[in-house]
């Protein structure tokens, strides 16, 4: 069994692979151009340095965004098209989740996690997330709102702002910064040491570990239902006046299957989505 994981939604890109005794390999790589030219060499790289080949791999992880449109998009396709051609169970989950989980990994006396990325636009993307066996739970779901709304949710959701480790490149947005820290923290006085970790934690590594280990029950997803997790309409969308929401949902694919046998005619099955 080998699994692969990346996440791409980020200029901060992160690959990995793991088996039953952990992680074999993990690769940061900053993108400056496009994922298109750099995910798959990547990977390819990482199997040559494991001496694994990419026919191997039995399960795909990605994460589906909140972040860059175009990182996210390029990795959600890759991820679909790797685990049809494989026919490799394929498992998504949120950018914010998985940050999360990285940083309750880095910060193992952490409960909470608070995951936060720039959304631009005087927004940001971020999630309240618990510890949960070996993955996360969400305590407040991602959304993208104004640092201010998500601060006055964050107060009413914890009771003390200091508990949660907070990470990604929006924290400063979120909490404040120098002299402009939060009334809350800055009120505390002396100066403390806060868990306040990575800009960018190593998600595919904890994903990878996460869909290797028995013990975490992350759900596959079908291949023909996973679209990204983009929390609002891109630019694109908002120029051109279009809609690009999927005609199905992911609930009306059940599995997939490929090879000679994977259509209907063997088995009575289809990769058509179900009718209700």
């Amino acid at each position: 069994m080998l699994t692969l994981a990346f996440d791409t939604a980020t200029v901060s890109g992160r690959f990995a692979l793991a088996d039953a005794a952990g992680v074999l390999a993990g690769r940061r790589h900053n993108v400056a151009g496009s994922y298109a030219d750099a995910l798959l060499p990547v990977v390819g790289e990482m199997l040559a340095d494991a001496h694994r080949d990419l026919t191997e791999i039995t399960t795909v992880g990605v994460t589906t965004g909140p972040g860059s449109f175009t990182g996210v998009r390029i990795g959600v396709a890759t991820a679909k098209a790797l685990a049809y051609a494989l026919d490799a169970r394929l498992v998504a989950v949120s950018t914010l989740a998985a940050m999360a989980a990285a940083l309750l990994a880095e910060q193992p006396d952490a409960d909470l996690a608070v995951p936060v990325l720039d959304a631009r636009r005087g927004e940001i993307f971020a999630a309240v997330y618990r510890r949960a066996g070996g993955w996360v739970t969400p305590v407040a779901e991602p959304a993208a709102q104004p640092p201010d709304t998500w601060w006055q949710r964050l107060r009413d959701l914890v009771v003390d702002v200091e508990t949660p480790v907070f990470g990604g490149d929006g924290v400063a947005l979120l909490v404040g910064g120098q002299s402009e820290l939060r009334a809350e923290l800055a009120a505390r006085g002396t100066p403390i040491r806060r868990v306040w970790s990575s800009a960018q934690p190593g998600t595919a590594e904890v994903l990878a570990a996460a869909l290797a280990d028995r013990n975490v029950d992350l759900p596959p997803v079908h291949p023909f239902s996973l679209v990204p997790l983009y929390l609002r309409v891109s630019d694109a969308e908002v120029k051109r006046n279009i809609d690009l929401t999927p005609l199905y949902t992911r609930s009306q694919y059940s599995r997939h299957r490929s090879g000679p046998d994977a259509a209907g005619a063997a088995t009575g099955a289809s990769d058509e989505p179900e009718q209700s």
